[in-house]
């Protein structure tokens, strides 16, 4: 009975002790700890970590200037240091420098979240840092990359580099150039982005990638020469460069991502590749300098927005391919004064207008001779006032320009192909390759196939 009793009395004061150990709201997240920097063990290795967690908080007491060791010893055991953990300097505020050793291979994300103190990173093996999986990079805050004791600003990325990861160098603002190897084949997510004294940037003809918002908001990037290896150009990859001033897509380019050159205000000239299919949503907004445009023939469909705000766009010019045109896609654009397209059937909208009322009355539309009726009649081309039917149409494969596709044409390509292809007797008309019917820059014996079924099949 005594036993019982002195249970209840006691019962009430143990449980809060209880109840605080198996807390999930309150826990020490490490291991131990070596020259105040807090480690776990992951396996065979060590991972920087923050200190604890307290009820949505995550505590440590990292300050000043931060050295991680590439190795570091516990209970007579030595560990590699390769891992800087999610949130493990998270809301440090008096964190001024950290150094990141060459054994490092990934930084969680939120790692460095909110350091606004921080004013330097400092490396010792630029070629780790290239080989690094970087979820958070330290430079959005710092700024400014040092390789030992010297601030990295004009950038070699080192031979051997196959890929520039994503976040790499995203937020270095202190980088006036880099030079990329041939070595390099992609360009990922963020890479370069906010690195704003950046002044140009030359893709070299290996990189067949560049990743989304890879340099957006470069504000200082007045140049940039892409490669002919370019196949994608992610979406916002250069959004923001007020400084570019032209951009030349080569025709490697097949797809051009959502945004990746809207508010370039300083954009006057585009030259667009000849094998993009569609122009992404947006992907031209707010460029405000944009005096003119050729959409290529390629093109079938122009998303939504994707010139909107466009205010200096005088001409423009659709391909005979596009189908679809999204809303707003010209909206805002009032200085329109021609327009050109060249589709026999009037590509069709959606409900949203996609031009400036004023540019329906003042803008002259010209059309395929045959279409003009079809686009006066149109519920939505037939807005315009001033329709126009004055476009000669190319057809691929015709030759010698008689407005057919006959045997004459394909004697024409087998002569092209006997004579070496790409340069005997060979002309160049509207930026296209005599014989060069699928337009991949090469004659032979595929061109020479589509004219043999054209025939065929008319």
């Amino acid at each position: 009975m005594i036993k019982n009793l002195m249970m209840m009395l006691l019962l009430p004061l143990l449980l809060p002790a209880t109840a605080m150990a198996d807390s999930p709201y309150y826990y020490d997240n490490y291991d131990f700890e070596v020259d105040g920097i807090y480690y776990k063990i992951e396996g065979s290795v060590a991972c920087v970590t923050f200190q604890r967690y307290a009820t949505g908080v995550y505590i440590s007491d990292y300050h000043g200037d931060v050295v991680i060791p590439s190795i570091v010893t516990y209970q007579d055991k030595t560990y590699p240091v390769t891992i800087i953990d999610s949130n493990a300097f998270i809301c440090c505020y008096e964190l001024t420098s950290v150094t990141i050793p060459e054994s490092i291979t990934l930084i969680r994300s939120k790692a460095f979240d909110k350091c606004f103190g921080l004013t330097r990173v400092t490396i010792n093996d630029l070629a780790a840092w290239c080989n690094m999986d970087i979820q958070s990079n330290p430079l959005y805050y710092a700024q400014h990359l040092y390789l030992n004791d010297t601030e990295v600003t004009d950038l070699t990325i080192p031979d051997g580099i196959t890929a520039i990861r994503d976040y790499a160098f995203g937020g270095c603002a202190g980088l006036k150039s880099v030079t990329i190897p041939n070595s390099v084949t992609s360009i990922g997510n963020n890479a370069f982005e906010d690195c704003s004294g950046l002044t140009n940037i030359t893709i070299p003809n290996s990189v067949t990638e560049i990743g989304a918002v890879a340099f957006e908001c470069c504000t200082s990037l007045t140049s940039v020469t892409l490669g002919n290896a370019v196949k994608t150009i992610g979406h916002d990859a250069f959004s923001g460069c007020t400084a570019l001033s032209d951009i030349i897509i080569p025709n490697s380019v097949t797809a051009i991502g959502a945004r990746a050159f809207d508010l370039c205000t300083s954009l006057t000239s585009v030259t667009l590749s000849n094998r993009v299919s569609s122009i992404g949503v947006g992907t031209f907004y707010g460029c405000t300098s944009l005096t003119g445009i050729d959409i290529p023939d390629s093109v079938t469909a122009i998303g939504s927005s994707a010139f909107e705000g466009c205010t200096s766009l005088a001409s423009v010019t659709l391909g005979k391919s596009v189908t679809t045109i999204g809303e707003y896609a010209f909206s805002k654009t009032s200085a329109i004064e021609t327009i050109t397209c060249k589709a026999t059937t009037p590509p069709s909208w959606g409900a949203m207008s996609i031009f400036t009322a004023n540019v329906y009355n003042n803008a002259s539309l010209h059309v395929p001779t045959a279409s003009e009726e079809a686009y006066k009649s149109s519920q939505y081309w037939g807005q315009f006032q001033n329709i126009i039917g004055d476009v000669t149409i190319d057809i691929p494969g015709d030759l010698d320009g008689d407005g057919l596709v006959t045997i004459s044409d394909a004697d024409n390509v087998v002569v092209i192909i006997i004579n070496g292809g790409n340069g005997h007797d060979r002309t160049i008309e509207h930026d296209k390759v005599a014989g060069d019917v699928n337009g991949d820059g090469m004659v032979n014996i595929t061109d020479l196939n589509l004219i043999i079924n054209t025939i065929i099949n008319h």
